[in-house]
């Protein structure tokens, strides 16, 4: 019994340094399992190109103005691990009755998008869809806000401190984020007996290159940022935002809700309405 659990265990440990870049952190769905005009809503399809030549794709999806209302200006929204922009861009389509344009784009190897994720891979297709986002807000010349949710919310912090297009970035607002690669795999080998004593070598086979914690220092000065996280969150604990909160320079704010699941505070009504309160301070 002995052997079989060693060698059960030498499997299980192989078998997550082998993905240790791409398949642990990230779960594409291929194709779209439905399209916003489905819903009547209109959008458009955004098509932008890799260094690599890699296509990628996302969702344009215009404000939805009643007579007399006003543009408020621009989203760029980073999705979650799994899934696709078809699951997840409901997640903020709701900001579109607010007068707010949403851009969503899925990494390599999501819905349409050529490809297989890597971290290196997904901060490069973040940043060209920062550089589309930008050129886009300064055409229509309205603020833009960057979001990012979860392993998105990580993207955007590393992205917004790297990026010299972060400077022409009004805000940013991540939503149950965690605060580096190795740290969270740490964390979620240490919730398992049969991975808890893999935790620290199996760590150090994950890149913290692109780990937000390293990076904070080099957000751009004056720049807003909002974490919001759930500690009623099962997948990534509060305590992650929490300390990017603290490493995160001011102008930096931190709210906390106890019973919503992972990325689910921005689906109740309260929260929304402190989200168009807070934008609107930010971009008088």
């Amino acid at each position: 019994m002995v052997k079989i659990f060693l060698r059960s265990t030498l499997v299980v440990f192989l078998g997550l340094s082998l993905t240790a870049c791409g398949h642990l952190f990230y779960w594409p769905e291929k194709g779209l399992r439905g399209t916003p005009d489905e819903l009547n809503l209109p959008y458009q399809d955004v098509y932008l190109q890799t260094d690599r030549g890699l296509q990628l794709h996302g969702w344009w999806l215009e404000a939805r103005l009643e007579s007399g209302q006003q543009e408020e200006g621009i989203i760029y929204f980073l999705h979650g691990n799994a899934e696709n922009i078809s699951t997840h861009f409901f997640a903020l389509n709701w900001m579109t009755k607010q007068g707010w344009h949403l851009f969503v784009l899925d990494y390599r190897g999501y819905g349409l998008s050529e490809g297989t994720p890597d971290i290196q891979g997904v901060h490069q297709d973040a940043y060209q869809g920062l550089k589309w986002a930008v050129q886009e807000s300064q055409r229509r010349e309205l603020p833009l806000v960057v979001v990012g949710q979860s392993i998105g919310g990580v993207t955007a912090l590393t992205l917004m401190s790297l990026a010299e297009e972060a400077k022409q970035v009004d805000a940013l607002v991540v939503d149950s984020a965690f605060s580096g690669y190795q740290r969270i795999a740490r964390e979620k080998m240490s919730e398992s007996w049969l991975l808890w004593a893999f935790q620290y070598p199996f760590s150090w086979l994950v890149t913290d290159d692109y780990s937000p914690e390293r990076h904070l220092g080099q957000l751009p000065e004056g720049l807003p940022v909002l974490y919001l996280h759930s500690c009623a969150d099962q997948i990534i604990p509060c305590s992650n935002s929490q300390r990017l909160y603290q490493q995160t320079r001011d102008p930096s704010y931190y709210w906390q809700d106890e019973e919503a699941r992972h990325i689910q505070m921005l689906r109740h009504r309260n929260w929304r309405s402190r989200l168009l309160e807070w934008l609107d301070l930010q971009l008088q």
